[in-house]
């Protein structure tokens, strides 16, 4: 059994930076083996202050020296996606790409199909399902705590200038020829992914807008409104809301069942989102049988034996506050050792990823026929002003 895995980052710039390589040193499991970058002064510096042991400018060099490296992340442009994944999968590498996992549906499925062809796992890093209450609320729809889930929103609005000129240490998500679009496939993808996940069925037909509203064509071509409605196979109903202009950023997770609601943020907080997590069920719970996720967090409000006395406790919202660490990415990077060490399935699979970019081409589609678009697509959806890269492998 594999004791220790050798990692690679491609693409040294901010979300490597603040996320992936501090993972990495979090993870006793991890060695970092390799960086690259096509800025061989952001690769160096990378490597010395992470302490990987080679540095690159060319990932297929990267991928074909080092007989040490197990598995990349992959960290750059979302247009080069498919051809660095592709190759790393031919490389025998397991492999992590940042959301979203491509541009287009084709380029998204060409991953997911290659990494299934060489036996490599594919993981996709939508991190939003690795923080704590995302995946506590997870463990209470499962639990049957709310009931049937047949609502859901899920939202993401940020404004360009506070990531772009804080964070960002390149241009490529303004861009939409080399990054597709901003408050779909960047924010987007967020929201698509988690609220699929929690309501545990995929989408099959979605209809809405992504639109440029607020920002001058000057600074960028991208979208920076969103607005989505998801029918899933279940029954359920989804709506998405993103955008790029909104100065105070909001984010919000709001699940509606048959029993009950359960609220989660984790962008953000604010007067309405004044915690990371609140529940309420309109079951019947004595103390003992309360789940223990809302056990541990039910402060007494007017005497300290009062949930012991009242058979069942009464009905009221619980307010949860989770440990923030360890982080999403350190969860995310500890989770994806351990499927590759004792070879299991990924939480956010490849699979995952293709319809999620099948939902964000969906909408293209559907602002073309201002109509429901069924999923999945029968042909390649390209955004507006996207320029593909030449398919390798």
């Amino acid at each position: 059994m594999t004791e220790t895995v050798g990692f690679g980052i491609v693409g040294c710039g901010s979300i490597a930076e603040i996320a992936h390589f501090a993972s990495i040193a979090k993870t006793p499991e991890a060695r970092l083996v390799a960086c690259c970058d096509i800025n061989p002064d952001t690769a160096a510096r990378a490597a010395e202050k992470y302490g990987a042991e080679a540095w690159y400018t060319d990932y297929r060099a990267m991928y074909a020296e080092r007989s040490d490296l197990e598995a990349v992340i992959i960290a750059t442009p979302n247009n080069h996606h498919r051809n660095q994944a592709i190759a790393a999968a031919q490389a025998g590498l397991h492999v992590v790409v940042e959301k979203p996992l491509a541009v287009t549906n084709k380029e998204a499925w060409d991953i997911v199909e290659a990494c299934r062809r060489c036996g490599v796992k594919l993981m996709v890093g939508c991190d939003r399902r690795f923080w704590t209450q995302n995946q506590w609320a997870k463990q209470l729809i499962e639990d049957d705590v709310i009931g049937e889930v047949l609502m859901a929103r899920a939202s993401l609005h940020e404004h360009w200038h506070l990531y772009q000129n804080h964070v960002a240490k390149t241009d490529f998500r303004l861009r939409a020829d080399v990054a597709g679009g901003a408050a779909l496939p960047d924010t987007g993808a967020h929201a698509i992914d988690l609220l699929t996940w929690l309501i545990g069925a995929p989408v099959k037909r979605a209809v809405g807008v992504a639109k440029r509203l607020a920002m001058p064509a000057d600074y960028t071509l991208c979208d920076d409104t969103v607005w989505l409605l998801l029918d899933y196979e279940n029954g359920a109903q989804g709506c998405v809301s993103c955008n790029r202009f909104s100065h105070a950023v909001s984010q919000a997770t709001e699940l509606y069942g048959t029993e009950g609601t359960i609220y989660t943020t984790t962008d953000a907080t604010n007067p309405f989102q004044s915690v990371p997590m609140a529940v309420y069920t309109n079951r019947d719970y004595a103390i003992e049988e309360l789940p223990e996720i809302l056990r541990n967090h039910r402060w007494p409000q007017l005497f300290w034996v009062e949930d012991i006395v009242n058979r069942p406790v009464e009905k009221r919202w619980t307010a949860l506050h989770p440990p923030r660490e360890p982080n999403n990415y350190t969860n995310m990077t500890r989770h994806f050792m351990d499927c590759i060490i004792h070879d299991e399935e990924p939480l956010v699979s490849g699979e995952d990823g293709a319809r999620a970019i099948e939902v964000m081409c969906a909408i293209y589609k559907s602002m073309e026929s201002d109509a429901w678009v069924e999923l999945p697509l029968q042909e390649e959806i390209v955004p507006p002003y996207y320029a593909p890269l030449p398919t390798e492998g």
